[in-house]
């Protein structure tokens, strides 16, 4: 019944999120801090390439993982479009196989917010051994700052001149005890104002406390543990970007 970013969730995020896009300066953040890096970078959920290309055009080899095949699809249409190269992998990052060890891996946006909360363990450990001695991971994770249980959002999105997507988010519940919140989201490919096609996500997102992920990155393996809200631009920002290095 549900799919997560699927065809039309790609379509949608290709066209509000387009290549280059900065979300809240996370762009020019990441390019900050990878440039002491040596050695190759993976980007982690890497969606249609909107950060991975104004990295590798800065000069950085970067390659690319994500579960979903039509992100993807999207990705390697992109990488023709800019005429450039990368290595992408479709994976789910909690039994991650990569034939490649890297000298960073980034998961900007809260993506890892995604993955389901028993097998974050999981994620960060083939983090860790996927990481050259020394090199670092940069992840960021949201708190759920704006969540209303109840709350539903519809917006229309028009692709051209007879094609759009009506995209409905519904805020379904938040769970203290297990720290995740639940949206429904709807996609609807309406041509000349009627439905083409429809998709449906049941999305959920994960939270931590400062404390209690560096405990899990200490669990892990990882040293030098640090973090910033809003990239280091806001300390009332439901954004935490953790840094860590494997020792």
């Amino acid at each position: 019944m549900f799919k997560e970013y699927g065809e039309l969730s790609a379509m949608l995020y290709e066209h509000t999120k387009p290549i280059g896009y900065s979300v809240g300066g996370d762009i020019e953040y990441y390019s900050e801090k990878l440039k002491a890096i040596s050695g190759d970078i993976l980007e982690a959920g890497v969606g249609t390439g909107r950060m991975l290309i104004p990295l590798i055009k800065q000069g950085l080899t970067v390659d690319g993982v994500d579960l979903s095949a039509e992100m993807l699809a999207k990705c390697r249409l992109n990488l023709d479009k800019h005429k450039i190269c990368s290595k992408l992998y479709q994976q789910d990052l909690t039994s991650l196989d990569l034939p490649n060890k890297y000298g960073a891996i980034i998961m900007p946006t809260g993506s890892f917010c995604l993955l389901p909360k028993n097998l974050v363990n999981d994620a960060l450990n083939l983090f860790y051994s996927h990481l050259d001695d020394g090199g670092k991971i940069i992840i960021d994770l949201e708190l759920p700052m704006d969540f209303k249980s109840g709350e539903v959002r519809s917006y229309s999105y028009p692709l051209c001149n007879d094609i759009g997507i009506l995209f409905t988010s519904s805020s379904q519940d938040i769970d203290w005890i297990a720290q995740k919140t639940s949206y429904i989201h709807r996609y609807e490919l309406l041509k000349n104002g009627e439905v083409q096609k429809t998709e449906v996500s049941n999305f959920t997102l994960y939270w931590y406390g400062i404390l209690e992920f560096e405990m899990l990155l200490k669990s892990a393996g990882f040293v030098d543990i640090s973090y910033e809200l809003g990239y280091g631009t806001s300390n009332n920002s439901s954004l935490i970007t953790f840094s860590a290095v494997k020792k």
